[in-house]
């Protein structure tokens, strides 16, 4: 490249079009949106989506522009030694999500040995929070073990969304590993909120993200059990443990008549605020998350949320947007989903637009004050 601006390689398991790994793609696709017009992205990516046998179509050979960047597709399996060194020859920095895919040791090894040339960023996507290594503690330890004593975390720099997230790899990896707070951008939000229609004692709740035991989705299933207002309830994301969803279908059964439940499929990343716009309320009883997009996509479609207090958004009732509540504590869960469904269309709107509101505020604020830059620019 001869722009001057750096050059950036970032190597991620999925990318657009595909939406079916939720977080980790929105997370890339709005560092692009963002800071595209700042540095030189390219990605090293999977040419399909999770669980797809077939690659994305129309893409081609080698490079691809995909909004303000350039991407590589490669097969699965096609994460080879030689196209990581390669690609990584030509970039000014190196920026890998994750840790323990073929993609991530395979750049981890070539760092160790010499092989690649430019600094190397690791961002671990909260793999090492506390619930996330418990989900597979002997896997994860195992390779944090070995990893350790092959010294392949050695010259790595750490990209984390947090403080919490920060002394966690301090804690996992090392007290001296070097971290840099690079908060997740927010996706761009319109300016126009959406207006909503609504019946008083009526409500549409919905249920975002992947279908897997940590998003807690039977939680919520119990909570609306006990509700008694008309609710329509849909569950959007896709089934990635396919169990758990068999007892979230026999847990509905169980609800009663004023608890409509519909399973809305996967929807594909650019298009989930349109489908959120005709929703009211997010409710999601999450056991932990590092940032959680689904709660500015649902923030951005002026749908208030209701949300547990395992992730970083602890603001929402100062700002009119939503409540954070205690996981072990269903009946305020319910409390405050009955006093949305009994709210006028009217009182409803005025919280519809403070979400939408404070999801503006969020997007801007969090563009202005990005660690990126400052990650980016001390490194490489």
């Amino acid at each position: 490249m001869t722009t001057g601006k750096k050059d950036i390689l970032i190597i991620t398991g999925r990318y657009l079009p595909g939406y079916k790994d939720g977080g980790p793609v929105r997370t890339i696709k709005n560092l692009t949106d963002f800071l595209g017009e700042e540095y030189n992205f390219r990605i090293l990516t999977c040419d399909r989506d999770h669980g797809d046998a077939v690659p994305y179509p129309n893409i081609v050979k080698g490079w691809n522009h995909v909004g303000k960047t350039d991407v590589y597709y490669v097969p699965p399996g096609g994460f080879s030694s030689k196209i990581i060194q390669k690609l990584t020859s030509e970039a000014d920095l190196v920026y890998v999500t994750g840790c323990f895919s073929d993609y991530s040791i395979k750049t981890l090894i070539l760092n160790r040995f010499g092989r690649i040339k430019k600094p190397l960023i690791i961002a671990p996507m909260g793999l090492f929070m506390p619930n996330a290594m418990k989900r597979k503690p002997i896997k994860y330890n195992s390779f944090i073990t070995v990893f350790k004593l092959l010294g392949m975390f050695r010259n790595v720099t750490w990209s984390v969304s947090s403080e919490f997230e920060e002394g966690c790899v301090r804690r996992v990896i090392s007290k001296h590993a070097v971290c840099y707070i690079a908060r997740d951008l927010p996706r761009m939000v319109k300016e126009k909120p959406v207006k909503k229609e609504k019946e008083t004692g009526a409500l549409r709740v919905f249920f975002i993200s992947r279908i897997s035991p940590e998003k807690n989705l039977l939680q919520s299933i119990d909570i609306l059990k006990q509700c008694h207002g008309r609710i329509r309830y849909t569950i959007y994301g896709p089934i990635h443990n396919r169990k758990y969803w068999e007892t979230v279908q026999e847990k509905i059964k169980e609800l009663p008549e004023n608890i409509r439940v519909t399973y809305g499929g996967n929807i594909e990343s650019e298009a989930v605020v349109e489908t959120l716009e005709k929703e009211h309320v997010f409710l999601f009883t999450t056991i932990g998350e590092n940032y959680s997009h689904v709660i500015q996509e649902a923030l951005s479609a002026g749908c208030p949320c209701v949300i547990s207090d395992q992730t970083p958004w602890q603001d929402l009732e100062e700002n009119y947007a939503g409540q954070v509540l205690p996981l072990d504590d269903n009946s305020r869960f319910v409390q405050a989903i009955e006093i949305y469904a009994n709210m006028t269309e009217q009182e409803f709107q005025s919280f519809s637009y403070a979400a939408h509101d404070y999801a503006k505020r969020f997007s801007r604020e969090s563009a202005d004050t990005t660690g990126y830059r400052h990650l980016f620019d001390r490194n490489g």
